[in-house]
Protein backbone atom coordinates (compact mmCIF):
# COMPACT_ATOMS: atom_id res chain seq x y z
CA UNK A 1 0.00 0.00 0.00
CA UNK A 2 2.65 2.66 0.77
CA UNK A 3 4.97 1.56 -2.25
CA UNK A 4 1.86 1.78 -4.83
CA UNK A 5 -1.53 2.89 -3.14
CA UNK A 6 -3.23 3.79 -6.70
CA UNK A 7 -2.87 0.47 -8.17
CA UNK A 8 -3.70 -0.87 -4.77
CA UNK A 9 -6.81 1.61 -4.37
CA UNK A 10 -7.78 0.52 -8.17
CA UNK A 11 -7.72 -2.91 -7.71
CA UNK A 12 -9.40 -2.92 -3.87
CA UNK A 13 -11.92 -1.19 -5.54
CA UNK A 14 -12.29 -3.99 -9.13
CA UNK A 15 -12.19 -6.49 -6.79
CA UNK A 16 -14.48 -5.94 -3.54
CA UNK A 17 -16.70 -3.13 -5.00
CA UNK A 18 -17.55 0.35 -3.51
CA UNK A 19 -16.52 0.21 -0.14
CA UNK A 20 -13.95 -1.21 1.00
CA UNK A 21 -11.88 -1.55 5.10
CA UNK A 22 -8.43 -0.79 4.36
CA UNK A 23 -7.11 -0.64 7.64
CA UNK A 24 -8.45 -1.46 11.26
CA UNK A 25 -6.26 0.58 14.00
CA UNK A 26 -5.14 2.82 14.70
CA UNK A 27 -7.89 4.30 12.40
CA UNK A 28 -11.04 2.71 10.73
CA UNK A 29 -10.12 3.53 7.44
CA UNK A 30 -12.63 2.82 4.23
CA UNK A 31 -12.63 3.47 0.58
CA UNK A 32 -15.41 4.62 -0.66
CA UNK A 33 -15.88 4.59 -4.67
CA UNK A 34 -19.42 4.86 -5.09
CA UNK A 35 -21.12 8.15 -6.56
CA UNK A 36 -24.24 7.97 -5.20
CA UNK A 37 -22.21 7.93 -1.74
CA UNK A 38 -19.57 10.33 -2.43
CA UNK A 39 -22.50 12.30 -3.47
CA UNK A 40 -24.24 11.59 -0.20
CA UNK A 41 -20.99 12.71 2.13
CA UNK A 42 -20.06 15.97 -0.38
CA UNK A 43 -23.53 17.24 -0.86
CA UNK A 44 -26.55 15.10 0.62
CA UNK A 45 -25.37 14.51 4.13
CA UNK A 46 -23.12 16.68 4.61
CA UNK A 47 -23.93 17.24 8.80
CA UNK A 48 -22.65 13.87 8.74
CA UNK A 49 -19.23 14.22 7.80
CA UNK A 50 -16.08 15.48 9.57
CA UNK A 51 -13.11 16.84 7.89
CA UNK A 52 -10.17 15.17 8.40
CA UNK A 53 -8.97 11.01 9.94
CA UNK A 54 -9.86 9.68 12.87
CA UNK A 55 -7.28 8.46 14.89
CA UNK A 56 -7.88 6.05 18.02
CA UNK A 57 -5.60 6.38 21.15
CA UNK A 58 -5.27 4.67 24.92
CA UNK A 59 -8.71 3.18 25.74
CA UNK A 60 -11.50 4.79 23.94
CA UNK A 61 -9.38 8.51 23.05
CA UNK A 62 -10.19 9.54 19.63
CA UNK A 63 -8.54 12.84 17.82
CA UNK A 64 -9.12 14.20 14.29
CA UNK A 65 -6.36 15.20 12.45
CA UNK A 66 -5.80 16.97 9.03
CA UNK A 67 -2.31 16.93 7.56
CA UNK A 68 -2.85 20.42 5.63
CA UNK A 69 -3.04 21.68 8.95
CA UNK A 70 0.49 22.08 9.94
CA UNK A 71 1.01 24.42 6.91
CA UNK A 72 -2.08 25.85 6.24
CA UNK A 73 -3.86 26.62 10.21
CA UNK A 74 -7.50 26.89 10.27
CA UNK A 75 -7.93 28.73 6.32
CA UNK A 76 -10.96 27.93 4.16
CA UNK A 77 -9.62 23.76 3.00
CA UNK A 78 -9.34 22.76 6.82
CA UNK A 79 -12.17 25.17 8.84
CA UNK A 80 -15.09 23.38 9.48
CA UNK A 81 -18.66 24.30 10.70
CA UNK A 82 -19.74 27.93 11.32
CA UNK A 83 -16.14 28.96 10.46
CA UNK A 84 -15.93 27.59 7.51
CA UNK A 85 -19.21 29.25 6.47
CA UNK A 86 -18.29 32.36 7.71
CA UNK A 87 -15.13 31.95 5.85
CA UNK A 88 -16.57 31.28 2.69
CA UNK A 89 -18.86 34.52 2.46
CA UNK A 90 -15.85 36.44 2.98
CA UNK A 91 -14.03 34.77 0.41
CA UNK A 92 -16.94 34.47 -2.22
CA UNK A 93 -16.70 37.72 -3.56
CA UNK A 94 -13.06 37.40 -4.93
CA UNK A 95 -13.50 34.60 -7.28
CA UNK A 96 -16.45 35.91 -9.10
CA UNK A 97 -16.39 35.99 -12.85
CA UNK A 98 -15.26 39.51 -13.31
CA UNK A 99 -12.34 39.11 -11.19
CA UNK A 100 -11.24 36.26 -12.31
CA UNK A 101 -11.41 37.78 -16.16
CA UNK A 102 -9.28 40.34 -15.17
CA UNK A 103 -6.74 37.78 -13.56
CA UNK A 104 -6.68 36.37 -16.99
CA UNK A 105 -4.26 38.70 -18.56
CA UNK A 106 -2.01 38.04 -15.93
CA UNK A 107 -2.41 34.14 -16.43
CA UNK A 108 -1.36 34.68 -19.92
CA UNK A 109 0.83 37.14 -19.43
CA UNK A 110 3.61 34.84 -17.46
CA UNK A 111 2.58 31.89 -19.31
CA UNK A 112 3.91 33.95 -22.21
CA UNK A 113 6.85 34.70 -20.34
CA UNK A 114 7.09 31.44 -20.03
CA UNK A 115 7.03 29.74 -23.20
CA UNK A 116 9.28 32.75 -24.44
CA UNK A 117 12.10 31.67 -22.55
CA UNK A 118 12.31 28.46 -24.41
CA UNK A 119 14.27 27.99 -27.30
CA UNK A 120 14.19 25.04 -30.38
CA UNK A 121 15.40 21.51 -29.31
CA UNK A 122 15.81 23.00 -25.74
CA UNK A 123 15.60 19.86 -23.05
CA UNK A 124 13.74 21.04 -20.01
CA UNK A 125 11.89 19.87 -16.73
CA UNK A 126 8.21 20.65 -17.70
CA UNK A 127 7.66 20.04 -14.01
CA UNK A 128 9.60 22.60 -12.85
CA UNK A 129 8.99 25.27 -15.29
CA UNK A 130 5.35 24.78 -14.66
CA UNK A 131 5.70 24.83 -10.37
CA UNK A 132 8.12 28.23 -11.67
CA UNK A 133 5.34 29.67 -13.84
CA UNK A 134 2.14 29.34 -11.39
CA UNK A 135 4.23 29.83 -8.15
CA UNK A 136 4.49 33.92 -10.44
CA UNK A 137 0.97 33.38 -11.57
CA UNK A 138 -0.32 33.44 -7.25
CA UNK A 139 2.65 35.76 -6.37
CA UNK A 140 1.20 38.48 -8.40
CA UNK A 141 -2.35 37.71 -8.67
CA UNK A 142 -2.30 36.97 -4.33
CA UNK A 143 0.40 38.74 -2.63
CA UNK A 144 1.13 41.70 -5.99
CA UNK A 145 4.60 40.76 -6.08
CA UNK A 146 7.59 39.88 -8.40
CA UNK A 147 8.80 36.38 -9.09
CA UNK A 148 12.44 38.28 -8.47
CA UNK A 149 11.09 38.57 -4.67
CA UNK A 150 12.73 36.79 -1.93
CA UNK A 151 9.05 35.41 -1.17
CA UNK A 152 8.75 32.86 -3.89
CA UNK A 153 11.62 31.02 -2.53
CA UNK A 154 10.13 31.01 1.31
CA UNK A 155 7.18 29.62 -0.08
CA UNK A 156 8.69 26.74 -2.29
CA UNK A 157 10.77 25.65 0.41
CA UNK A 158 7.27 25.37 2.80
CA UNK A 159 5.15 23.86 0.01
CA UNK A 160 8.28 20.82 -0.81
CA UNK A 161 8.35 20.31 2.74
CA UNK A 162 4.66 20.06 3.13
CA UNK A 163 4.40 17.82 0.13
CA UNK A 164 6.79 15.42 0.98
CA UNK A 165 5.93 11.94 3.15
CA UNK A 166 4.37 8.79 2.68
CA UNK A 167 1.05 8.76 0.58
CA UNK A 168 -0.82 6.51 2.72
CA UNK A 169 0.15 8.57 5.95
CA UNK A 170 -0.77 12.25 4.23
CA UNK A 171 -4.20 10.47 2.97
CA UNK A 172 -4.98 8.42 6.72
CA UNK A 173 -3.75 11.13 8.77
CA UNK A 174 -0.69 8.34 10.04
CA UNK A 175 2.29 9.68 11.14
CA UNK A 176 1.05 12.91 12.14
CA UNK A 177 0.78 11.55 16.01
CA UNK A 178 3.45 11.60 19.04
CA UNK A 179 6.64 11.86 16.44
CA UNK A 180 5.31 15.30 15.11
CA UNK A 181 6.28 16.67 18.35
CA UNK A 182 10.04 15.11 18.62
CA UNK A 183 13.06 16.80 17.78
CA UNK A 184 13.33 14.85 14.91
CA UNK A 185 15.28 16.21 11.42
CA UNK A 186 12.15 16.52 9.50
CA UNK A 187 9.80 17.96 12.02
CA UNK A 188 12.58 20.68 13.10
CA UNK A 189 13.12 21.35 9.11
CA UNK A 190 9.10 21.38 8.53
CA UNK A 191 9.01 23.73 11.55
CA UNK A 192 11.84 25.85 10.67
CA UNK A 193 10.18 26.18 7.06
CA UNK A 194 6.51 27.05 8.72
CA UNK A 195 8.16 29.68 10.94
CA UNK A 196 10.42 31.56 7.58
CA UNK A 197 6.50 31.28 5.80
CA UNK A 198 4.86 32.88 8.51
CA UNK A 199 7.71 35.65 8.72
CA UNK A 200 7.28 36.47 5.13
CA UNK A 201 3.60 36.81 5.14
CA UNK A 202 3.06 38.76 7.45
CA UNK A 203 5.67 40.96 6.32
CA UNK A 204 3.57 41.20 3.48
CA UNK A 205 0.37 41.73 5.15
CA UNK A 206 1.75 44.20 7.21
CA UNK A 207 3.37 45.85 4.01
CA UNK A 208 -0.19 46.20 2.53
CA UNK A 209 -1.85 47.79 5.11
CA UNK A 210 0.79 50.52 5.29
CA UNK A 211 0.24 50.74 1.58
CA UNK A 212 -3.32 51.25 2.59
CA UNK A 213 -4.49 47.63 0.61
CA UNK A 214 -6.39 48.87 -2.03
CA UNK A 215 -4.92 46.93 -4.83
CA UNK A 216 -6.79 44.46 -6.87
CA UNK A 217 -4.46 41.22 -5.74
CA UNK A 218 -6.21 38.96 -3.03
CA UNK A 219 -4.23 39.65 -0.04
CA UNK A 220 -5.61 43.27 -0.93
CA UNK A 221 -9.66 41.81 -1.48
CA UNK A 222 -8.65 39.44 1.75
CA UNK A 223 -8.52 42.85 4.26
CA UNK A 224 -11.00 44.67 2.34
CA UNK A 225 -13.86 42.30 2.75
CA UNK A 226 -16.63 42.15 5.11
CA UNK A 227 -19.19 40.18 6.44
CA UNK A 228 -22.54 39.98 5.32
CA UNK A 229 -24.27 39.31 7.76
CA UNK A 230 -21.87 40.59 10.94
CA UNK A 231 -19.80 43.44 9.03
CA UNK A 232 -16.64 41.84 10.56
CA UNK A 233 -13.50 41.53 8.72
CA UNK A 234 -10.66 38.80 8.67
CA UNK A 235 -7.92 39.27 10.90
CA UNK A 236 -3.93 39.18 9.84
CA UNK A 237 -4.13 35.79 11.69
CA UNK A 238 -7.60 34.16 9.53
CA UNK A 239 -5.60 36.52 6.27
CA UNK A 240 -2.74 34.55 6.67
CA UNK A 241 -4.29 30.93 6.82
CA UNK A 242 -6.54 31.99 3.59
CA UNK A 243 -3.14 33.17 1.81
CA UNK A 244 -1.47 30.43 2.35
CA UNK A 245 -4.58 28.34 1.36
CA UNK A 246 -4.63 29.92 -2.12
CA UNK A 247 -1.06 29.14 -2.73
CA UNK A 248 -1.38 25.96 -2.09
CA UNK A 249 -4.83 25.56 -4.72
CA UNK A 250 -3.17 28.15 -7.34
CA UNK A 251 0.23 27.08 -7.22
CA UNK A 252 0.75 22.98 -6.29
CA UNK A 253 -2.21 21.77 -7.87
CA UNK A 254 -2.09 24.28 -11.49
CA UNK A 255 1.75 23.07 -11.53
CA UNK A 256 0.64 19.31 -11.57
CA UNK A 257 -2.38 19.84 -13.57
CA UNK A 258 -0.57 21.18 -16.45
CA UNK A 259 2.58 18.99 -15.90
CA UNK A 260 0.59 15.92 -16.45
CA UNK A 261 -1.13 17.55 -19.76
CA UNK A 262 2.19 18.29 -21.12
CA UNK A 263 3.27 14.49 -20.34
CA UNK A 264 0.13 13.27 -22.08
CA UNK A 265 0.45 15.31 -25.14
CA UNK A 266 3.98 14.14 -25.43
CA UNK A 267 2.88 10.55 -26.16
CA UNK A 268 -0.24 11.52 -27.82
CA UNK A 269 0.49 13.39 -31.32
CA UNK A 270 -2.53 13.25 -32.87
CA UNK A 271 -4.57 15.07 -29.81
CA UNK A 272 -1.68 17.48 -29.77
CA UNK A 273 -2.19 18.44 -33.64
CA UNK A 274 -5.65 18.63 -33.40
CA UNK A 275 -4.68 21.09 -30.41
CA UNK A 276 -2.72 22.73 -32.28
CA UNK A 277 -5.33 22.91 -35.24
CA UNK A 278 -7.95 24.78 -32.71
CA UNK A 279 -5.25 27.66 -31.53
CA UNK A 280 -4.38 28.25 -34.81
CA UNK A 281 -8.18 28.83 -35.80
CA UNK A 282 -9.42 30.24 -32.64
CA UNK A 283 -6.43 32.90 -32.13
CA UNK A 284 -4.63 33.18 -35.20
CA UNK A 285 -1.53 33.87 -34.10
CA UNK A 286 -2.56 36.40 -31.10
CA UNK A 287 -2.33 35.36 -27.12
CA UNK A 288 -5.30 34.38 -25.92
CA UNK A 289 -7.92 36.07 -24.06
CA UNK A 290 -10.30 35.09 -20.92
CA UNK A 291 -13.32 35.53 -23.72
CA UNK A 292 -11.83 33.23 -25.39
CA UNK A 293 -12.16 30.31 -23.13
CA UNK A 294 -15.91 29.57 -24.51
CA UNK A 295 -14.22 28.85 -28.22
CA UNK A 296 -11.53 26.75 -26.91
CA UNK A 297 -13.74 23.52 -26.58
CA UNK A 298 -11.06 20.85 -27.27
CA UNK A 299 -8.62 23.08 -25.24
CA UNK A 300 -10.94 22.83 -22.18
CA UNK A 301 -11.04 19.31 -23.18
CA UNK A 302 -7.90 18.01 -22.92
CA UNK A 303 -7.35 20.02 -19.96
CA UNK A 304 -10.65 18.27 -18.04
CA UNK A 305 -9.09 14.71 -19.54
CA UNK A 306 -5.69 15.33 -18.40
CA UNK A 307 -7.68 15.91 -14.62
CA UNK A 308 -9.85 12.89 -14.96
CA UNK A 309 -6.26 10.48 -15.71
CA UNK A 310 -4.32 12.51 -13.22
CA UNK A 311 -6.24 14.53 -10.60
CA UNK A 312 -4.45 16.98 -8.67
CA UNK A 313 -5.75 16.43 -5.33
CA UNK A 314 -5.70 11.95 -5.79
CA UNK A 315 -8.10 11.38 -2.65
CA UNK A 316 -10.30 13.01 -0.16
CA UNK A 317 -10.37 12.16 3.62
CA UNK A 318 -13.91 12.63 5.90
CA UNK A 319 -15.16 11.03 9.17
CA UNK A 320 -18.36 10.05 10.03
CA UNK A 321 -19.69 11.72 13.38
CA UNK A 322 -22.60 9.38 13.61
CA UNK A 323 -23.53 5.92 12.41
CA UNK A 324 -24.86 5.61 8.95
CA UNK A 325 -25.54 3.74 5.91
CA UNK A 326 -22.09 4.07 3.33
CA UNK A 327 -22.69 2.05 0.11
CA UNK A 328 -25.31 -0.16 1.57
CA UNK A 329 -23.65 -0.72 4.52
CA UNK A 330 -24.10 0.27 8.28
CA UNK A 331 -20.57 2.06 9.63
CA UNK A 332 -20.30 3.23 12.71
CA UNK A 333 -19.48 6.35 13.97
CA UNK A 334 -15.70 7.68 13.83
CA UNK A 335 -14.62 5.45 10.75
CA UNK A 336 -12.60 7.52 8.21
CA UNK A 337 -13.24 7.33 4.75
CA UNK A 338 -11.00 7.38 1.89
CA UNK A 339 -13.36 9.16 -1.13
CA UNK A 340 -10.56 8.59 -4.06
CA UNK A 341 -10.49 11.01 -7.07
CA UNK A 342 -8.25 8.75 -9.28
CA UNK A 343 -10.36 5.72 -8.24
CA UNK A 344 -13.83 7.22 -9.68
CA UNK A 345 -12.06 9.04 -12.59
CA UNK A 346 -10.61 5.30 -13.80
CA UNK A 347 -13.79 3.60 -13.41
CA UNK A 348 -14.72 1.64 -16.60
CA UNK A 349 -18.45 1.79 -15.74
CA UNK A 350 -18.38 5.36 -16.49
CA UNK A 351 -15.10 5.60 -19.00
CA UNK A 352 -14.88 3.61 -21.37
CA UNK A 353 -11.47 2.72 -22.22
CA UNK A 354 -10.21 4.41 -18.77
CA UNK A 355 -6.58 4.41 -19.41
CA UNK A 356 -7.15 5.82 -23.08
CA UNK A 357 -6.05 9.70 -23.32
CA UNK A 358 -9.14 10.71 -25.11
CA UNK A 359 -10.02 14.46 -25.04
CA UNK A 360 -13.09 13.93 -27.47
CA UNK A 361 -14.60 12.00 -24.62
CA UNK A 362 -15.37 15.46 -23.30
CA UNK A 363 -16.87 16.98 -26.45
CA UNK A 364 -19.64 13.70 -26.32
CA UNK A 365 -23.22 14.40 -24.57
CA UNK A 366 -21.81 12.65 -21.16
CA UNK A 367 -19.00 14.46 -21.04
CA UNK A 368 -19.75 17.20 -18.57
CA UNK A 369 -17.58 20.07 -17.68
CA UNK A 370 -14.75 20.50 -15.16
CA UNK A 371 -16.09 23.33 -13.29
CA UNK A 372 -19.44 22.34 -13.00
CA UNK A 373 -21.08 23.46 -9.94
CA UNK A 374 -23.51 21.08 -7.69
CA UNK A 375 -24.46 23.53 -5.51
CA UNK A 376 -28.23 22.73 -6.54
CA UNK A 377 -27.99 19.46 -7.29
CA UNK A 378 -28.13 16.47 -5.07
CA UNK A 379 -26.44 12.97 -4.26
CA UNK A 380 -28.12 11.82 -7.66
CA UNK A 381 -27.29 14.81 -9.89
CA UNK A 382 -25.79 13.54 -13.26
CA UNK A 383 -24.26 15.41 -16.36
CA UNK A 384 -26.67 16.98 -19.22
CA UNK A 385 -27.05 13.72 -20.76
CA UNK A 386 -28.08 11.83 -17.62
CA UNK A 387 -25.70 8.69 -18.56
CA UNK A 388 -22.90 9.60 -16.02
CA UNK A 389 -23.04 10.53 -12.19
CA UNK A 390 -22.32 13.57 -11.40
CA UNK A 391 -19.48 11.90 -8.94
CA UNK A 392 -17.58 10.07 -11.61
CA UNK A 393 -15.54 13.34 -11.84
CA UNK A 394 -15.09 15.80 -9.26
CA UNK A 395 -11.20 17.22 -9.19
CA UNK A 396 -12.57 20.32 -7.62
CA UNK A 397 -14.79 18.41 -4.89
CA UNK A 398 -18.58 19.14 -4.77
CA UNK A 399 -20.90 20.58 -2.03
CA UNK A 400 -20.17 22.96 0.53
CA UNK A 401 -16.66 22.21 0.26
CA UNK A 402 -16.30 22.01 -3.48
CA UNK A 403 -12.99 24.49 -4.25
CA UNK A 404 -13.90 27.75 -4.27
CA UNK A 405 -11.41 28.54 -6.77
CA UNK A 406 -12.22 26.14 -9.05
CA UNK A 407 -12.75 29.11 -11.47
CA UNK A 408 -9.61 30.14 -11.52
CA UNK A 409 -8.07 26.99 -11.39
CA UNK A 410 -9.70 25.86 -15.22
CA UNK A 411 -9.26 29.50 -16.73
CA UNK A 412 -5.61 29.40 -14.94
CA UNK A 413 -4.92 26.18 -16.58
CA UNK A 414 -6.59 26.40 -19.67
CA UNK A 415 -5.05 30.31 -20.59
CA UNK A 416 -1.27 28.93 -19.77
CA UNK A 417 -2.23 25.76 -22.04
CA UNK A 418 -3.17 27.49 -25.19
CA UNK A 419 -0.45 30.39 -24.40
CA UNK A 420 2.15 27.54 -24.67
CA UNK A 421 0.48 24.98 -26.92
CA UNK A 422 -0.07 27.81 -29.61
CA UNK A 423 3.92 28.41 -29.67
CA UNK A 424 5.47 25.07 -28.71
CA UNK A 425 5.05 21.20 -29.03
CA UNK A 426 6.82 19.09 -26.53
CA UNK A 427 7.98 15.50 -26.80
CA UNK A 428 9.25 13.15 -24.30
CA UNK A 429 12.85 13.67 -23.90
CA UNK A 430 13.00 9.60 -23.12
CA UNK A 431 11.40 6.34 -22.96
CA UNK A 432 11.78 6.17 -19.19
CA UNK A 433 7.95 6.42 -17.85
CA UNK A 434 6.64 8.93 -15.64
CA UNK A 435 5.59 7.85 -12.49
CA UNK A 436 3.00 10.02 -9.67
CA UNK A 437 3.94 10.38 -6.66
CA UNK A 438 0.56 10.09 -4.56
CA UNK A 439 0.90 12.25 -1.82
CA UNK A 440 -1.14 15.53 -0.05
CA UNK A 441 -1.08 16.16 -4.14
CA UNK A 442 -0.25 13.82 -7.10
CA UNK A 443 3.03 14.90 -8.27
CA UNK A 444 5.57 13.71 -10.73
CA UNK A 445 8.16 11.33 -9.28
CA UNK A 446 10.92 13.22 -10.40
CA UNK A 447 11.82 15.00 -13.28
CA UNK A 448 9.20 15.42 -16.43
CA UNK A 449 12.38 15.68 -19.38
CA UNK A 450 10.99 17.03 -22.84
CA UNK A 451 12.13 18.31 -25.70
CA UNK A 452 10.52 21.63 -26.85
CA UNK A 453 9.58 21.98 -30.87
CA UNK A 454 8.57 25.48 -32.18
CA UNK A 455 4.90 25.25 -34.36
CA UNK A 456 6.08 28.59 -35.50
Amino acid sequence: MRADPLSQFTALHDRYGPLVRLIRWPVSLFLVSDPEAIGDILVGGQKAYGKGAVLSGPGSRRRVVQPLRTLLGDGLLTSAGEDHLRQRRLMQPLFHKQRIAEYGQQFVAIAESTAASWHDGQRLDVHAEMSEMTLAIVARTIFDVDISDHVLDVVRAALDETMSGSAVQQASGLGLGESSRLPLPAVRRRRATRAALDRTIYDLIAAHRAAGAGGTDLMSLLMAARDGDTGGQLTDHEIRDEAVTLLLAGHETAANALTWTFHLLGGAPVVAAELGEELDTVLAGRLPTFDDLPRLTYTNAVFNESMRLYPPVWAMVRHLVEDREVAGYLLPAWSTLVIGQWVMHRDGRWWPHPERFDPGRWLEPAGGAAGTSDAAGGAGATDSSGTRPRFAYFPFGGGRRQCIGNGFAVAEGVLALATIASRWTLTPASNTPVQPEPAITLRPRGPVSMIVHSRR
